[in-house]
């Protein structure tokens, strides 16, 4: 008598499985339809790849749920990104600093993403916002609720504390050479340490003249040559200075054009030179050359695919170039990827190529682009001359 109520339920339930494990399934966030920055007709020069923002993803496999163990204890539920506030990129793997306490190790080659096993008793992170990873391997991350950077080995296992301050606000951390760069955004200045001894070096970033010094700075970066870069929400510019705090130059100023910034975070630097600029306002990345000159920009929150919401943080990669040009358009060539850290929405990060279209000589288009902008100018200027003229010398 009641078995069709019965089936009925059951087919409920199914379909309710069903659907939760469909909206599981673990795919990366390849785009099918492909992404170009700038858009065409223009040549394009970054391609937007993929994102993720759990483990599940990563693996490109369903999450096990409880739902469906049937009350089974050995099952994994997949690792969640909540709300990324730092990444680095080392030896072909993405770290993240997540503000929930996560440190994370991502390898999408070989589709896994872990949590940093030192992440725990002593080594505990509480609200990790900005880590950096040396040529040895050494993690070092900034915890702005414990007020220090905490160090972890090549193999993710705890080993000290530095930079212990009540009044510091370790915003961002960053290491060359021997030495460790701490971003303090409370005091509007840079410390610097030895990490062996936990000595205190020197400070950065405050000088004579205001313009010249830090103003609510938000986040540094060092590139190959030692140029200390990093962003100030307080003046919306970018400052340089050298690794003994001599002022070096800076661009930018708070608008909504071209080259401007609302709220500039993250930043870093790759081989050719180039600045590449987080504004999580614009909510966009702006790409500069070393003067300070807009090449190029891209991300947008209007995007369906390819944009960013409330980015934070940007990190560059040339090592395992094979594996992601694999996921760019068969025309693109992937010379370096860069990672984009977002703070809300999903993927939570963002995964772009940098390169160009193969077979075609972007110099000699550009070339011929400039000399046709300057004929056509030509003609209209002799237009105007012409039209201008008093009729008698017509």
């Amino acid at each position: 008598m009641h078995a069709r109520p019965l089936r009925t339920a059951a087919a409920v339930v199914a379909g309710a499985l069903l659907a939760i494990l469909a909206g599981c399934a673990g795919a990366q966030k390849t785009s099918s339809a492909t992404v170009f920055f700038p858009p065409p007709p223009n040549l394009p020069r970054l391609q937007y790849l993929t994102g993720f923002s759990n483990s599940a993803e990563v693996k490109a496999e369903p999450d096990t749920m409880d739902l469906l163990s049937l009350g089974k204890k050995n099952q994994t539920r997949s690792v969640s990104i909540v709300k990324p506030a730092g990444i680095a990129s080392r030896g072909g793997k993405l770290y993240v600093a997540d503000i929930s306490g996560q440190i994370l190790v991502v390898d999408l080659p070989n589709k896994k993403m872990e949590q940093l096993k030192g992440n725990d008793g002593a080594g505990k992170a509480k609200k990790p916002v900005g880590i950096a990873v040396d040529d040895t391997g050494l993690v070092f991350v900034g915890d702005v609720m414990r007020k220090e950077v905490l160090i972890y080995d090549s193999n993710g296992e705890f080993l000290k504390a530095v930079a212990g301050d009540s009044d510091m606000t370790p915003t961002d951390v960053a290491v060359y050479g021997s030495e460790l760069y701490v971003l303090d955004t409370r005091r509007a200045l840079i410390k610097v340490f030895d990490p062996v001894t936990g000595a205190a070096l020197r400070d950065i970033g405050k000088l004579p003249d205001p313009a010249q010094s830090l103003s609510l700075p938000t986040k540094m970066s060092i590139d190959g040559q030692g140029t200390i870069r990093v962003s100030n929400a307080g003046r919306g510019d970018i400052t340089a200075y050298d690794r003994d705090g001599h002022f070096l130059s800076s661009f930018g100023k708070f608008g909504d054009g071209l080259g401007q910034f609302s709220r500039p975070k993250g930043l870093s630097a790759d081989a050719n030179g180039y600045i590449y600029v987080v504004d999580s306002a614009f909510q966009n990345v702006q790409v500069f050359n070393q003067a300070g000159r807009l090449l190029t920009y891209f991300g947008s929150s209007k995007l369906p695919v390819g944009g960013m919401n409330l980015p934070c943080d940007i990190a560059i990669s040339a090592d395992q170039l094979p594996y992601f040009q694999s996921l760019a358009d068969k025309s693109f060539e992937v010379n370096e990827v860069i990672f984009v850290a977002n703070q809300f929405g999903d993927p939570k990060i963002s995964v772009y190529g940098l390169g160009k279209r193969k077979g075609v000589d972007y110099d000699k288009v550009y070339q011929q682009a400039a000399e046709e902008r300057e004929r056509k100018a030509r003609e209209r200027l002799q237009r105007m001359k012409k039209e201008g003229e008093p009729e008698e010398k017509k």
